[in-house]
């Protein structure tokens, strides 16, 4: 079992390495042969089945197949409820709401923002690594009000995406 997962734990790595420089095609054949080889593990990996379902969700999203990516994040953030890793759920949920602003769905990305307040939030910046958050520790796009930001600086490193997105009528 635990060869399955260092072996999955390492596509998975070698993945996002590919995904950040735009080879996606074989970014998602890792992903599928990691998740072949521990989802038949199951339920002892549950959460790592989580993380690489939420991984080609994102992956999707870079690609632009955003029905795939929620598709595969909505599985993510389903296994990770019933197992209870709010890490991954904030970061699952973060990424939902990024599609669902790209779709300009945006009180449905800052509801799906909300659910984790006040304690389970993340930083909307997506290169952001601090982890979960509490509200107050957050601060909000003055724009739009709908994204939440740890800092300046990830607001500023995020804001030529979120540009693209942000709507001042969102309040």
């Amino acid at each position: 079992m635990d060869t399955v997962l260092s072996e999955a734990l390492s596509l998975s790595s070698r993945a996002r390495q590919l995904d950040a420089r735009g080879s996606y095609g074989e970014a998602e054949q890792l992903l599928y042969r990691a998740i072949e080889l521990v989802e038949p593990c199951t339920p002892p990996s549950e959460t790592t089945v989580a993380a690489l379902w939420n991984s080609l969700g994102e992956l999707y999203l870079h690609m632009g197949r955003l029905d795939d990516a929620e598709r595969w994040l909505n599985k993510s953030l389903d296994l990770s409820v019933a197992t209870r890793e709010f890490k991954e759920i904030a970061s699952t949920r973060e990424t939902l709401a990024r599609i669902s602003q790209i779709r300009g769905e945006l009180l449905k990305a800052k509801a799906l923002r909300m659910l984790g307040a006040p304690d389970d939030m993340r930083c909307g910046y997506h290169g952001c690594r601090r982890g979960l958050l509490r509200t107050p520790n957050l601060r909000i796009c003055g724009g739009c009000k709908g994204v939440f930001y740890c800092s300046g600086e990830c607001q500023t490193s995020d804001w030529e995406d979120h540009s693209n997105h942000c709507r001042r009528s969102f309040s």
